[in-house]
């Protein structure tokens, strides 16, 4: 029975075992026969896949190359990684974030907007948003990408400042459906004001950004952005990491599946580590490292608390760290980062099947 085994077997069964496989291995599978090559591209496969996808770190060691290392409990003394497979993109844009496995990148210099998997080897070039008023200068732009927990639809959400004079900036918003072609303009709150440059960060379905609510007077919020409602809203950000308010940096990312807000206090010399563990409800400080003026920058975005207590953290440059709870010390020598870009290169991805060729209105191509 052995060879014709899974020939018997209920296609859901099957479906359901392959599921459960790693990703290279899955890879694999495709080449075994027609039925399991076309199985696996199904749906309900990929989607099946995708709840079950482990995530890791796919961290940039040289430039386009990247290794994906599985999410360990805390690392042994020779900072040893379990490299679980690697892999190459064709593109020099610089990686803005991860959704379901897929790449969203964007090229500062000239501009362009690409999705891609480099699991399917897929890509598509997104078409240039337009600006709303001809004419006008575009002074500052942002992007989001993420998925709405509905539809399930992807979105590229872009927050821009159009300047038509010295005094005058206003803020618009446009939003872009993969697979419908086009981008369309959504109103944003005219109180709004961003104040990093960091990208949208997507947690429960919502891309969030740190700003200035202008009607509220000061302090910082956080606005989000509902992908399903396609509607801003605000709700406060931590308090400032003193009580004169004078701190050299903010950064805004997500931890351990929640909302997570890092401040770096020159006032007390220390990093500071915000969760927001039940969302859109109080902040909770669950980390305070001292020595701040031994990082070599000062953004910084924690990536991963180990059951030991330590910090796995990155720099604003690109620079992998680790905070060791019981010895107080930083160490750099991390991963391997050789010729690279100085910029974050190291995301939290969950490797998935989504295949870009299977929306409607985009020129997918393979690379």
């Amino acid at each position: 029975m052995g060879e014709d085994f899974f020939k018997y077997l209920p296609s859901e069964v099957v479906l359901d075992i392959l599921s459960r496989v790693p990703t290279l291995d899955v890879m694999a599978c495709k080449c075994v026969c027609k039925p399991w090559l076309g199985l696996l591209a199904t749906p309900e496969f990929v989607n099946a896949h995708i709840s079950r996808s482990v995530p890791g770190f796919a961290v940039e060691t040289q430039p386009r190359s990247f290794k994906m290392v599985e999410i360990v409990e805390e690392l042994d003394e020779e900072q040893e990684w379990d490299v679980t497979f690697s892999f190459e993109l064709p593109f020099d844009e610089m990686i803005h974030s991860s959704v379901n496995g897929l790449f969203f990148l964007k090229d500062f210099a000239f501009g362009d907007l690409i999705l891609c998997n480099p699991i399917t080897s897929d890509y598509i070039m997104l078409p240039c948003p337009r600006q709303t008023t001809p004419d006008v200068q575009i002074d500052m732009e942002n992007f989001g990408f993420g998925v709405s927990r509905m539809t399930g639809q992807y979105k590229v959400v872009r927050i821009f400042v159009e300047k038509s004079s010295e005094e005058e900036c206003n803020y618009e918003c446009q939003v872009y459906t993969v697979g419908t072609g086009s981008w369309r303009k959504v109103p944003f709150g005219d109180s709004l004001r961003l104040c990093e440059d960091v990208g949208g960060v997507l947690v429960n379905g919502n891309l969030h950004w740190t700003v200035e609510e202008t009607r509220r007077g000061s302090g910082e919020w956080i606005c989000c952005f509902d992908l399903e409602t396609e509607l801003f809203s605000t709700f406060p950000a931590p308090p400032l990491p003193s009580s004169t308010g004078v701190y050299s940096s903010r950064s805004l990312c997500v931890l351990r599946d929640c909302l997570c807000v890092t401040d770096i206090s020159t006032t007390d010399g220390c990093i500071i580590i915000w969760l927001m563990e039940e969302y859109e409800h109080s902040w909770t400080k669950i980390f305070v490292i001292p020595d701040v003026d031994r990082l070599p920058d000062v953004d910084v975005w924690p990536i991963r608390i180990f059951e030991n207590g330590d910090v796995l953290m990155e720099c604003k440059d690109g620079t992998l760290f680790c905070y060791s709870i019981e010895t107080k010390t930083f160490d750099y020598d991390i991963v391997s980062q050789e010729d690279r870009a100085p910029f974050p290169s190291t995301f939290v991805y969950a490797p998935s099947f989504v295949s870009l060729k299977s929306f409607a209105m985009e020129n997918a191509c393979s690379f």
